[in-house]
């Protein structure tokens, strides 16, 4: 397994992705749906499963703070279960001209950075439940999801957004989204 300070080193050059989040299964999600569309991109993941393909993208997952502050990403993606208070360090770090992706509700932590990125925020996914399976609603219509989680759903407009970072577009996203489980 790669050391945190060779993952800073090896990803100098690179795109980086950081996915600020508590619960797995939001970088599985992401996951899941990039190997879907066929993009090629590292990652390395708290569970400690990695790969390293020398790609153009690395996407890091953590819950750790200082970790997040020092990764410098590119692209930042910040979960809903995570408290603004705690992304200003990663803030200050953010690659110039870089994106931010975060939960409205932490909004003001955003707007009061002094630094310059794109800012994209999300609202929660609207979802039911219609007996055993979630049903979410998007522009495409109802979208039947095969897992229950959630968090996961909550923060899937989020989701959503970093992966057409990539290039993931709506529909092939969905397609990812109803196969996962």
């Amino acid at each position: 397994m790669i050391s945190f300070s060779d993952l800073l080193s090896s990803s100098k050059e690179k795109t980086r992705v950081l996915i600020y989040a508590v619960n797995p299964s939001i970088s599985k999600l992401i996951l899941e749906v990039l190997n879907f569309a066929g993009k090629e991109f590292d990652f390395f993941l708290n569970s400690g499963s990695t790969k390293n393909d020398n790609n153009d993208f690395v996407i890091f997952e953590t819950s750790d703070l200082e970790k997040a502050s020092q990764f410098k990403p590119t692209i930042f993606f910040v979960s809903n279960e995570i408290d603004g208070e705690n992304i200003a360090s990663t803030l200050e770090n953010i690659t110039p001209g870089g994106i931010v992706i975060y939960p409205n509700d932490i909004k003001n932590w955003i707007e009061e950075s002094l630094h310059y990125f794109r800012k994209l925020h999300f609202e929660p996914a609207v979802f039911q439940k219609n007996n055993e399976q979630y049903v979410v609603a998007s522009e495409l219509g109802a979208i039947p999801v095969n897992f229950r989680d959630e968090n996961v759903l909550l923060n899937l407009e989020g989701i959503k957004l970093l992966c057409q970072q990539f290039g993931v577009m709506e529909e092939e996203f969905y397609e990812a989204v109803m196969s996962f489980e």
